[in-house]
């Protein structure tokens, strides 16, 4: 009896399961409207590609297309590439253009870009007689919390401290008008590098000829010309054509 009675509840279970995925299939197929029509995938494929939009080359239209666009590549680089050298400094800059005229190459055909080195500067303390003194001056200075780095790689401001290094000398100055509102009356700022004018020479159109003249050259500084920085930096600085 309890066997007949399990067979029974196994079998209404499968009816009931099987009902609901008939139901699930239909909802699936046409999103619950009556009457829909079963979506699979090769319909589903045609309505989200448009077969209007798409052409298929033959073998000989596809090689025809890369050969145009090699031949456009091949062009393009013919064209000339923008190469530049630099950053020099004003001394440099006259080396460089001097040697490019030597090379062969025409007036105008680069550009003289100017920049800034607004310079790098250091508010300091020292030189002292030893390093006794200087570690006096620093334990003083941490009583009155104020950090000091011994200077390490500096030989004409060594047995020295740093307070603070900056990119500019009106920072520097700026701290340390803050320095001595805290006691600090020895410190001083001094220039590791002065601020300087600086010139960028760029080619913006340099034809293979005059890349294998380029290459050879030795300009005063730096690796020689490479491949120009991006366009939308460059254009934030001045240029002037050289005259």
């Amino acid at each position: 009896m309890l066997r007949m009675v399990a067979l029974v509840l196994l079998l209404a279970n499968a009816l009931l399961l099987a009902g609901q995925w008939a139901l699930f299939d239909r909802l699936g197929a046409d999103g619950g409207r009556p009457g829909g029509a079963r979506q699979r995938e090769p319909e589903r494929l045609a309505r989200q590609v448009d077969p209007q939009a798409v052409t298929i080359l033959s073998p000989q239209a596809a090689s025809a297309a890369d050969a145009a666009a090699s031949v456009a590549k091949t062009a393009q680089a013919a064209a000339g590439a923008c190469l530049e050298a630099g950053p020099f400094s004003a001394a440099e800059a006259d080396a460089a253009e001097r040697t490019l005229r030597e090379a062969g190459l025409a007036e105008g055909s680069w550009l003289s870009i100017q920049a800034e080195d607004r310079g790098a500067y250091l508010v300091y303390i020292g030189r002292f007689a030893d390093r006794d003194a200087l570690q006096a001056k620093r334990e003083q200075l941490n009583r009155i919390k104020v950090d000091a780095e011994e200077l390490r790689s500096s030989p004409n401001l060594q047995p020295g401290l740093s307070l603070g290094r900056f990119d500019d000398k009106p920072a520097a100055d700026a701290a340390l008008a803050l320095l001595q509102q805290r006691g600090v009356r020895t410190a001083r700022v001094v220039a590791l590098r002065p601020a300087q004018g600086l010139t960028v020479l760029r080619l913006p159109a340099a034809d293979p000829s005059v890349r294998a003249r380029l290459a050879g050259l030795r300009l005063p500084s730096g690796p020689g010309f490479v491949a120009c920085v991006a366009q939308a930096a460059a254009s934030a600085a001045p240029a002037s054509v050289n005259r």
